[in-house]
């Protein structure tokens, strides 16, 4: 048994090492099938025309390859080109077989066996450039008794050139800023913002807008009911005077947040009698209110008054 060990020794490690050699060899050479999601790009040649819209930004594609290139089948990398040639030369719609070689495959040792879909279609539009708005695309509210000052928005500058297919820019009126977040802001703020340019609109100019956001106190109004007519003016104990209502309604205008502790008896409301002779008499009611607010009513508001020696 030694000996059959022993004998031709170097004969059977030179066999070992081809046996492991063939084995490697075979499972390089055993194919495998892998299917990546491709992006697909679309170049117009014909520079007077532009794409409107387009069946598929992506194909799905089959690739064989020997197990050894596993690696290279699951790196990212991969895209597939298509031309419309220049020939094309009106709008309209076409489609178009995406062909194996419209893949850039670096490794000729891999090949496609399938590209779904089969059949992209396009349609195309004559290229126009247009002068469009911009518009602050604002995310979320400023804090409670705060808003925007739309009328004092800035933007410099406020309208810019783009270019893009002639029926997609027809339907559009502006062009919108990145996302501005004004979430819970009590002051103004200034920005400077890219554009978010709809699929198919190239910008022909810089791309950066300074923008200036006002962030002012929310005004509101308020009715507030039940305000004593507090004091009487000029009144003693032989000259009795009634007012009929004893309690009127206000309505205020002012910072929304400053009616959020509002009260009745934080208005003080009263009348002038000082100078009325006996009698019945409708004089105004005269007012004074916490500071930043004010009465709407430009009318004032009045009450009876019954003077009675």
């Amino acid at each position: 048994m030694v000996n059959w060990l022993t004998k031709n020794w170097g004969l059977k490690i030179i066999s070992l090492f081809l046996a492991i050699a063939l084995w490697y060899y075979a499972v390089g050479e055993e194919n495998i099938e892998v299917t990546r999601v491709v992006p697909l790009k679309i170049i117009v040649k014909n520079q007077q025309m532009s794409i409107l819209k387009t069946s598929a930004h992506a194909v799905q594609v089959t690739f064989v390859a020997p197990r050894a290139l596993l690696s290279d089948l699951t790196r990212e990398g991969f895209r597939a080109v298509h031309e419309i040639g220049s020939e094309v030369k009106k709008a309209g719609d076409y489609s178009f077989r995406l062909e194996p070689r419209e893949l850039k495959i670096e490794n000729p040792q891999i090949r496609i066996a399938k590209i779904e879909p089969e059949i992209i279609q396009v349609a195309l539009d004559e290229l126009i450039a247009r002068k469009m708005p911009v518009k602050a695309n604002f995310v979320g509210e400023p804090a409670f008794g705060y808003k925007v000052g739309e009328a004092q928005i800035e933007m410099s500058p406020n309208a810019v050139m783009v270019e893009g297919p002639k029926g997609q820019l027809e339907k559009i009126d502006s062009i919108k800023t990145e996302k501005i977040d004004l979430v819970g802001r009590v002051r103004s703020l200034r920005r400077t913002v890219t554009l978010e340019l709809p699929e198919n609109v190239k910008l022909l100019g810089e791309p950066y807008i300074d923008v200036y956001v006002p962030i002012d106190e929310a005004s509101d109004e308020k009715k507030m009911d039940n305000i004593p007519v507090k004091r009487v003016e000029g009144a003693s104990e032989n000259r009795k005077a009634e007012i009929q209502p004893a309690h009127v309604s206000l309505v205020l205008r002012g910072p929304q947040k400053r009616f959020e502790t509002l009260k009745p008896e934080d208005i003080l409301a009263f009348v002038d009698v000082s100078l009325l002779l006996p009698g019945e008499h409708e004089v105004p009611v005269k007012v004074v209110l916490p500071k930043g607010l004010d009465l709407k009513e430009d009318k004032p508001v009045t009450v009876k008054i019954s003077i009675k020696k």
